[in-house]
C-alpha cells in the first residue's frame, strides 16, 4: 500500500470518527443525557414476528394502531396491527413462541391513501365474538366478528371536515349495556397551520358518540359538555371515584390533560387540575400506590426538545411544562402531579405508554414507547430505547429496559400487553413506524401472581376487581380500554403478588351494580370470570 493511500484512508478514518462523535454531541445536546439503568431481575425475550409497517411521515401522520383481540375465543389473544399509507391492515396470531401472520384478505380492506391510526377491540353486538373498531383517516370503521372472519362498516356520525381520527376510545356511560365511542382527532395535514398552537381555538374537534342500542350513534358532544377545538391523540374511560361511572380522561396536542367527571345524566365536569401548557400524548392507567384509586400517568416531549421549538405562542405569564405527568389520585377528583418526586418526569419525548406490574412485585410499572421524528436526520441519532421504568419501595422509578432486554431503538411509537404464554407474567408487543413490529416474552420469576379474565365486553367495562390478601392488604384494579396510544390492551387483569401465597377474597364489582365474590383464589391462576 502506497503512502498516499495509507494517508487517505487515516484521514477518511479520522473524519470518519469526527461525524460520529458530532453525531453523538448533537444527539445529547437534543435529547439530554440517559439515566443510568436500576437493578432488575426483570428479562425479556424477543420472538419473531410477521408485520413490517409502512409509514410516509409527509402525507401521513406518526401514528399506527395496535389492538389485543381474542378472534376465536381460546383464552390467547391475537394482535391487530394497522397498516400505512399503502398498506393493508394485519393479525398476528401467537403460535409456537413466535408472531405469524394470520390470512385475512378481504377482512380490513382499506383504500391505499388511508393510513389506520388506531383500533380498539370488545364484543359490540353481544353475540361472544369480540369485535373491532378502527380509526383511520377516513374516519371510523366497525368490524364484526363473524365466526369465520370479520365484515365492516363506516359509522356514520358528524365529523368536523378539517378533524381527521387517531383512536376510538370504549366507555358505557349510562350504563346501559351499549358501548359508546370518544374518536380523538387531530387536524388534517391540509389545514395545518403549526404544531405548536396553543392560544387560539385550532385542530380537529373530537366527538363522543352515544350508542343508540344498535351500534349506531348519535352525537352528544356539546350537550355533554366535553366540545373542544383542540388537536386530541387519544382518550380513555376510567371509574376515577370508584362510583359505578365511567369518567373521561383525555390527552390533547399543545394543550392540557383533561379529566371529565361523569355526573350520571349524560353530561361532564371539566376537573381543575394541577397542570399547565404541556404536549401529552399517551395514557397509561394503574393504581401505582396502592390506595385504591386509579392514577394516570402521561408521556410529554421531555427533555428532547429545547424550550423555543415547543413554546410555541404561549405568552410568559403562561408557562410550559415538558415533562411527563403523574396525576396521583387523591380521591373526590383531587389529583397532584408526583412526576417529578418520583423520577418519573425527566425521559425523552413519548408516544404510547402502558402500566403493568411487569415483575409481579405488587408495585405498576410504565412501559414507555419514544422517539421523535420531526426533526431533520433524527434517523441518523443514537436513538432512544424506549424506557421501562421499574417502581420501587416509596414510589420511585428507574429505567431498566436495557437489562431487561426490552430496549427498542426504532420509531416506537405504540405499545400492547398481553400474556401470550399463559404463565401469568406480562408481555409486551411494540409498534414502530416504517419498521418491524417487535414482540417479547417475559421470561417471568419466583413471585407469585393471579389473573382475572373478563369477558371482552361491554359489561366489563369500569368493573373495579379488589383482592383482599389474608393479612388484610388489598390491592385494586379496574377493566378500561383503550390505554396507550391508538391501542388496546388485553381484557385480563393481572395482580402481582410478590412472595405472598394466601388470598383471603376477590371481589368483582359491576358498573350495573353486580357483584361476583370468590373466596380464597390460588395464587399462580386465572379465575374465567366467564364461569360465574
Amino acid at each position: 500500500m502506497s503512502k498516499w493511500k495509507k494517508i487517505s484512508l487515516i484521514i477518511i478514518g479520522i473524519l470518519i470518527f469526527i461525524a460520529l462523535f458530532f453525531t453523538k454531541i448533537v444527539a445529547y445536546v437534543i435529547q439530554g443525557a440517559e439515566q443510568e439503568q436500576g437493578e432488575t431481575d426483570l428479562r425479556f425475550s424477543e420472538i419473531s414476528t410477521e408485520f413490517t409497517h409502512q409509514s410516509d411521515f409527509v402525507a401521513g401522520l406518526p401514528f399506527m394502531a395496535l389492538s389485543t383481540i381474542d378472534i376465536d375465543n381460546d383464552g390467547i389473544d391475537e394482535v391487530f396491527v394497522g397498516g400505512g399509507i399503502g398498506q393493508q391492515d394485519g393479525l398476528q396470531k401467537y403460535v409456537n413462541n413466535a408472531l405469524v401472520s394470520i390470512p385475512s384478505e378481504g377482512w380490513f380492506d382499506k383504500a391505499e391513501d388511508d393510513p389506520t391510526y388506531g383500533a380498539s377491540s370488545i364484543d359490540a353486538n353481544n353475540d361472544g365474538l369480540v369485535d373491532l373498531f378502527v380509526a383511520r383517516s377516513s374516519g371510523i370503521y366497525f368490524y364484526e366478528n363473524t365466526g369465520t372472519g370479520f365484515t365492516g362498516k363506516k359509522i356514520d356520525f358528524p365529523l368536523d371536515k378539517k378533524s381527521m381520527p387517531l383512536s376510538v376510545s370504549f366507555g358505557d356511560i349510562n350504563n346501559d349495556g351499549a358501548v359508546d365511542l370518544y374518536v380523538s382527532n387531530y387536524i388534517r395535514p391540509e389545514y395545518v397551520e403549526g404544531e405548536t398552537i396553543f392560544n387560539q381555538e385550532y385542530g380537529g374537534i373530537s366527538n363522543l358518540l352515544l350508542n343508540n342500542g344498535d351500534n349506531t350513534f348519535t352525537d352528544i358532544t356539546k350537550s355533554s359538555g366535553v366540545y373542544e377545538q383542540h388537536n386530541t391523540f387519544t382518550a380513555v374511560f376510567v371509574d376515577l371515584n370508584n362510583n359505578g361511572l365511567s369518567d373521561l380522561v383525555v390527552a390533547q396536542d399543545t394543550g392540557f390533560v383533561r379529566i371529565f367527571k361523569n355526573n350520571g345524566d349524560l353530561t361532564f365536569e371539566n376537573i381543575t387540575l394541577p397542570v399547565t401548557y404541556s404536549y401529552p400524548m399517551g395514557i397509561a392507567v394503574s393504581d401505582y400506590n396502592n390506595d385504591g384509586l386509579m392514577d394516570l400517568y402521561f408521556s410529554n416531549v421531555g427533555k428532547t426538545l429545547p424550550d423555543f421549538l415547543v413554546v410555541g405562542d404561549l405568552r410568559e405569564d403562561q408557562t410550559l411544562n415538558k415533562d411527563y405527568i403523574l396525576l396521583e389520585n387523591q380521591g373526590d377528583f383531587n389529583f397532584k402531579d408526583t412526576a417529578l418526586e418520583n423520577n418519573a418526569a425527566k425521559y425523552g419525548f413519548g408516544w404510547g405508554l402502558v402500566s403493568y406490574d411487569f415483575n409481579n412485585d405488587t408495585l405498576a410499572d410504565y412501559l414507555i414507547t419514544q422517539n421523535y421524528i420531526r426533526f431533520p436526520a433524527v434517523e441518523h441519532l443514537d436513538l432512544y430505547p424506549g424506557n421501562l421504568l421499574q417502581q420501587y419501595e416509596e414510589n420511585s422509578f428507574k429505567p431498566v429496559e436495557e437489562v431487561a432486554g426490552i430496549g427498542n431503538k426504532h420509531f416506537g411509537v405504540t405499545t400492547v400487553v398481553s400474556d401470550f404464554n399463559q404463565d401469568g407474567w406480562p408481555d409486551a408487543v411494540i409498534g414502530n413506524l416504517n419498521g418491524k413490529l417487535r414482540a417479547f416474552i417475559n421470561n417471568g420469576g419466583t413471585r407469585h401472581w393471579l389473573k382475572v379474565a373478563f369477558k371482552d365486553e361491554t359489561h366489563s367495562i369500569g368493573a373495579l376487581v379488589t383482592l383482599t390478601m389474608v393479612d388484610g392488604q388489598t390491592y385494586t384494579n379496574q377493566f378500561y380500554t383503550s390505554e396507550g396510544l391508538g391501542s388496546d390492551q388485553t381484557s385480563d387483569v393481572f395482580f402481582g403478588l410478590g412472595n405472598q401465597t394466601e388470598i383471603k377474597s376477590v371481589k368483582v364489582s359491576y358498573q350495573s351494580g353486580r357483584a361476583v365474590n370468590i373466596d380464597s383464589p390460588q395464587v399462580d391462576s386465572t379465575i374465567d370470570l366467564s364461569d360465574y
